[in-house]
């Protein structure tokens, strides 16, 4: 039987792969899915569970060499003949024997090849390791969750393994004394280094408005001079909003930026109008044709994300409104792993949570709204959703 699945999957693996190749999209994702599936098909029970023990050390020795700087090393030096243990011992001033125990992991993790003794070469993943996903994701990640996550078993044997619904009271908060955004912003070199990954994270993903049907919210748009088409929530300093403004000039109506007043009061963008604003207060702009919401809900726990949907629903107009969220939509069952682990790593620093298609139907039922539809172009990436207000449920909510 456990044969049979194998060629099985390995055949399913040669379909996919005769397709045109694809680095993004459902296919790579099935891709990928098939591979996984292989992997744990092929090995023994005792395999999966000893590899799963040995990942917290390889994260320690990844997070070390990214310390060291060995990647830029290794791609500026090491890419024809390679670069010895002694070579980079020099470059970094680390031991000559630990550089070896380090670089064998990560020869195994794949993110470069030895093929003479103590010789590394740099490859594709090497030079992704220089790049902000890599080199500024690592450290900011690393250090921001691992405190937590070593002790979340602690947390929630502690709390009766109650699910965490409470940013105040956070695994983390109890952990390290503080939670997400308070230590971000206690720590500015780990500011940077998480904006900078949050936004090499969305390199060469297509914006929300090149998946999402802008024709329909452009059409039978209210067209005055204090109209407004577009309102970017937790906009942050409007990336997001800079972009479409700068692809979509003529738009019907005003376009505006909300964040604290202490983050939006430097920020000046052609065509972007900018309020200081907290999506915890009512919302003050009243019948746009959009409220937008980039990685906000994911944040928070239901009751915060219920408060924020009904400060919005109270200034929507309640058929002609509507909100966007891009944000993940996990698949109801057979969720992809990274989002999973996604799922409890925002669960530990801010109670927060990443949904499923069921959480967000609930979710927004809750503030009276439903699910007009829903657009990704890959399990991997953020979904948008868009939400209406359900007019029967509004009147039961009044």
């Amino acid at each position: 039987m456990a044969a049979a699945h194998i060629v099985s999957l390995t055949d399913q693996i040669k379909q996919e792969v005769s397709f045109e190749p694809s680095t993004s999209g459902h296919g790579h994702a099935r891709l990928l899915q098939l591979v996984d599936e292989l992997k744990l098909a092929i090995e023994t029970p005792t395999e999966t569970v000893l590899r799963l023990i040995y990942q917290p050390p390889e994260n320690a020795a990844l997070r070390t060499v990214v310390d060291l700087g060995i990647f830029p090393i290794l791609v500026k030096d090491g890419k024809k003949d390679g670069l010895s243990a002694a070579d980079i011992a020099v470059c970094t001033g680390a031991d000559k024997g630990l550089i070896v125990r380090l670089m064998r992991v990560m020869t195994a993790l794949g993110l470069c090849e030895s093929t003479e003794a103590e010789v590394y070469r740099s490859t594709d993943k090497s030079i992704s390791m220089t790049q902000p996903i890599g080199q500024d994701g690592i450290p900011c990640i690393y250090d921001l969750t691992v405190p937590t996550l070593a002790k979340l078993p602690e947390y929630l044997r502690e709390h009766n393994y109650i699910n965490p619904e409470e940013y105040s009271s956070s695994p983390m908060k109890w952990a390290v004394g503080q939670s997400q955004f308070e230590w971000l912003a206690r720590n500015k070199r780990h500011q940077a280094l998480f904006n900078s990954y949050m936004s090499s994270r969305r390199e060469g993903k297509p914006n929300w408005f090149d998946v999402y049907p802008l024709a329909s919210l452009v059409d039978g748009t209210v067209s005055h001079p204090d109209s407004v088409f577009l309102v970017d929530i937790g906009g942050n300093q409007g990336h997001d909003l800079d972009r479409f403004v700068a692809q979509h000039k003529t738009v019907p109506g005003r376009v505006i930026l909300q964040d604290l007043p202490k983050i939006v009061s430097g920020v000046n963008r052609p065509g972007i109008e900018t309020m200081g604003y907290s999506f915890l207060d009512p919302q003050p702009i009243k019948g746009a044709r959009a409220y937008y919401f980039r990685a906000i809900f994911h944040d928070w726990p239901d009751h915060i994300c219920q408060k924020i949907l009904l400060n919005t629903v109270s200034a929507m107009d309640p058929t002609y409104s509507r909100i966007i969220i891009v944000d993940f939509v996990l698949p109801d069952t057979n969720a992809p792993r990274m989002q999973s682990a996604m799922d409890i790593q925002m669960m530990s620093i801010g109670a927060g949570v990443e949904r499923s298609k069921r959480q967000w139907t609930e979710l927004l039922a809750s503030a009276g709204l439903k699910i007009n539809g829903i657009w990704n172009t890959s399990p991997g990436v953020e979904s948008i959703i868009e939400a209406v207000p359900d007019l029967g449920e509004l009147e039961g909510l009044e």
